[in-house]
C-alpha cells in the first residue's frame, strides 16, 4: 500500500534538490495506477482499482468544489452505485415537457422515475469508498508528465499505468497526444429558490442546439439550467430562461461545466486510458454521465490494475458495455 504519512514528517525524508520550478514538497510517491481526477469516474475507477489490489493513488485538485451537475438520476443508477439514502435528496414522480410553442405534456407515475442526489456529497462518498478499498487520496492538481511521473503541485508521482477521468478538456489526453470527445458543449446551471416537488420540467426552444431544465433539489430549491455548443451566449440564455420560467425567484449560485458528446476515436494509449467526460463516455441525448460512469469506471480500474499490457482491451470492452446501455 501506498504510504499515507503526513506531508510534514514526508518532508523531513525528503534530502534531494532538484532544479526547476517543480520544488518538491514530499519525495516522489509511487503507484501501481494514477487516477487524475475525483469526480464519479475517477473515484469508481480507483475504488475498482484498489479493490483488485493495486497500489492505487487518486489525486483531486478540489475535493471541496461543489459540483456543476443537475443530479438527475435512474432509480437503475442509483441501485448500481448502492447510493445512501441520506444523498438522495427527491425521488421523482413525473415529467413536464414544454414544446418550443409553449404546449405543456406531463407524464406522471407511482413509481419513481428518477431521483435527485446530493451530487458534491455523492462525489464525497465515492471517495470514501475508495479510499476504504485502499486508494491513497492525494488533494493536488496535475501538472506535467515526465516519463512514468506524474508532476503535481506537491511533488511527483509515479505510475506504472495512468487513468484520466479529469473532465471534457482532460489533461491527461492533451498531454498524450489523444483526442477530444466529438463535441462539447457549455452547461451552465442556477440554483434558485423555488419549488417543483416531484416533477422535472424539460423545455425545448430555450437554445437552439439543446435543452433547458429544471430539476428540484433540497426543499424550497430549484437547479434551472441549459447547455448549449454556443459557449459564450450560455449565461445569456439562461438569464432569459430564468427571467421568462422564475421570473421573482432568488439567485443562489450559477455554476458552469463542460460537457462532452459523442466519445473520441481513441481513449487509450501507452500506459494510459481515459475514463468518464474524458472519454466521452455520456449519454448523447440527455449529456447525463452517471449512467454510463458505472459501468465503464469500474472496468476501466480493473482493466489498469492489471497492468498496461491489457490496456488495449479496455477500448473494446467499454465501446461495447456502453452499446448494451
Amino acid at each position: 500500500m501506498v504510504s499515507s504519512s503526513s506531508p510534514r514528517a514526508l518532508r523531513k525524508s525528503a534530502s534531494f534538490p532538484r532544479p526547476g520550478p517543480w520544488r518538491r514538497l514530499f519525495p516522489v510517491l509511487e503507484g501501481e495506477v494514477v487516477v487524475v481526477g475525483g469526480g464519479p469516474a475517477g473515484a469508481l475507477a480507483a475504488w475498482a482499482s484498489a479493490k483488485k489490489g493495486a497500489k492505487t493513488i487518486l489525486l483531486e485538485r478540489a475535493p471541496n468544489a461543489r459540483a456543476a451537475c443537475a443530479g438527475l438520476i435512474s432509480p437503475e443508477t442509483a441501485c448500481a452505485l448502492a447510493v445512501p439514502k441520506n444523498l438522495i435528496l427527491r425521488e421523482i414522480l413525473g415529467v413536464r415537457v414544454f414544446s418550443p410553442k409553449g404546449e405543456v405534456y406531463e407524464i406522471r407515475g407511482e413509481k419513481p422515475k428518477g431521483m435527485v442526489l446530493d451530487r458534491t456529497g455523492l462525489n464525497r462518498w465515492l471517495r470514501g469508498q475508495a479510499e476504504e478499498a485502499g486508494a491513497v487520496i492525494l488533494p493536488s492538481e496535475a501538472r506535467a508528465i515526465r516519463g512514468k511521473s506524474l508532476v503535481t503541485k506537491k511533488g511527483e508521482v509515479g505510475f506504472a499505468v495512468l487513468l484520466g477521468a479529469d473532465g471534457a478538456q482532460s489533461f491527461v489526453a492533451k498531454a498524450l497526444g489523444l483526442p477530444q470527445p466529438e463535441e462539447i458543449l457549455v452547461g451552465i446551471q442556477a440554483e434558485i429558490r423555488a419549488e417543483l416537488g416531484d416533477t422535472v420540467e424539460i423545455h425545448f426552444g430555450i437554445v437552439p442546439d439543446f435543452f433547458a431544465w429544471a430539476v428540484p433539489a433540497e426543499e424550497g430549491v430549484c437547479r434551472a439550467g441549459l447547455a448549449t455548443s454556443l459557449g459564450r451566449k450560455a449565461i445569456f440564455f439562461l438569464r432569459d430562461f430564468l427571467a421568462k420560467r422564475f421570473p421573482h425567484a432568488e439567485i443562489l449560485r450559477v455554476r458552469a461545466g463542460l460537457i462532452p458528446i459523442g466519445p473520441p476515436a481513441r481513449t487509450a494509449a501507452k500506459w494510459a486510458i481515459l475514463v468518464g467526460n474524458a472519454a466521452g463516455q455520456v449519454k448523447p441525448l440527455t449529456g447525463g454521465g452517471l449512467a454510463f460512469i458505472v459501468h465503464c469506471a469500474p472496468l476501466a480500474g480493473e482493466i489498469a490494475a492489471q497492468g498496461e499490457k491489457v490496456l488495449p482491451e479496455y477500448e473494446r470492452a467499454w465501446r461495447e458495455r456502453v452499446a448494451e446501455e
